[in-house]
C-alpha cells in the first residue's frame, strides 16, 4: 500500500494545467478509490498545491502566478491598489480576469471575504493569502490568459450575489466595453446581473479603441471607473453618469 505522500505525488503527476481534472479520471489513472483521492486532494489543497473546484481539481503553479511582463504595470498597480481599498470585511465580491484585475489580490488586506472569480491567477493569489472563501465556476482553463470559461450555466453563478464586481476589458469607446472572446462576454454578462455595483478598472491604453468584436455592456451600466492619471481626454468620461477615479502612480 502506497504512503500518503507517494499517492499525492502520483495524483499531481496526473493533473493538467489546461483543464479541470475530474475525480473519476484520477481514480482510473491512479487506481486509488474515490474516498482516498478526495482525502489526498484535500491535503494537497491545504498545502496550496491544488485548487478544488466544481467537477474536479486544478494544480497550482506558484512560480507562474504573475506574468513576466505587464504593459503599463505601474498604472495598473495603482488602479488595482485603489480597487482593493474599496473591499470591506465580510463582503461578497467578484473579480474578473485580466491583467489589471489580477493585481487586486496583491493589495487585499481583508481575510474574511468571499470572492468569486473566473481567473486562475486571481484564485491562486487569494488562496496563497489565506482568503476565507474563494469560489471558481467550473469550466475549461484557457492557458493563454489563465481564464476559466464554459459554454454552460452553472449553479454557482445562479445562487451567488455580489456587492461589488471588479472587471476590466480589452478596449473601451462610445459603444461600450469590448472583448474579443464570445464565451468571456457571455460569462461576464451573467455576472453583471448578480452584482450591485459594477467597477471598471482600465488604464489609458484601452480608451478609444475598437479592439474587440463583442460588446460586454454599454457604458451606462458602469457605476465606477478607476483609471490612471495619464488619461488626457476626460471629456469622454464626463459624458456619462458614473463616478470616475483618477489614480496616481
Amino acid at each position: 500500500m502506497l504512503h500518503s505522500l507517494d499517492r499525492q505525488k502520483k495524483i499531481l503527476e496526473n493533473l493538467s494545467f489546461d483543464h479541470v481534472t475530474s475525480i473519476h479520471y484520477l481514480c482510473r489513472k491512479t487506481q486509488f478509490n474515490e474516498s482516498t483521492i478526495r482525502r489526498d486532494i484535500k491535503l494537497l489543497e491545504q498545502e496550496k498545491k491544488v485548487i478544488i473546484v466544481r467537477g474536479g481539481v486544478i494544480p497550482i503553479k506558484v512560480n507562474e502566478i504573475t506574468p513576466l511582463f505587464i504593459e503599463n504595470l505601474k498604472e495598473k498597480q495603482s488602479i488595482a491598489q485603489y480597487a482593493a481599498n474599496l473591499i470591506n470585511e465580510k463582503e461578497k465580491i467578484i473579480i474578473n480576469g485580466g491583467t489589471t484585475c489580477s493585481l487586486i489580490p496583491d493589495y487585499i488586506e481583508q481575510k474574511n471575504i468571499t470572492v468569486l472569480t473566473n481567473s486562475f491567477t486571481v484564485a491562486t493569489k487569494l488562496i496563497n493569502k489565506n482568503i476565507t472563501d474563494v469560489i471558481i465556476p467550473g469550466g475549461r482553463i484557457y492557458s493563454h490568459n489563465s481564464l476559466i470559461l464554459s459554454p454552460f450555466n452553472f449553479d454557482t453563478i445562479k445562487h451567488f450575489h455580489a456587492s461589488k464586481f471588479f472587471l476590466s476589458c480589452r478596449s473601451l469607446n462610445d459603444v461600450g466595453l469590448l472583448e474579443d472572446d464570445e464565451n468571456l462576454v457571455k460569462f461576464v454578462t451573467s455576472l453583471l446581473r448578480i452584482s450591485d455595483e459594477i467597477i471598471l478598472l482600465i488604464d489609458n491604453s484601452k480608451f478609444y479603441k475598437n479592439d474587440g468584436s463583442f460588446i460586454i455592456c454599454p457604458l451606462d451600466k458602469i457605476d465606477t471607473v478607476i483609471t490612471d492619471q495619464s488619461i488626457a481626454k476626460l471629456d469622454f468620461l464626463k459624458k456619462y453618469n458614473f463616478r470616475t477615479v483618477i489614480t496616481r502612480n
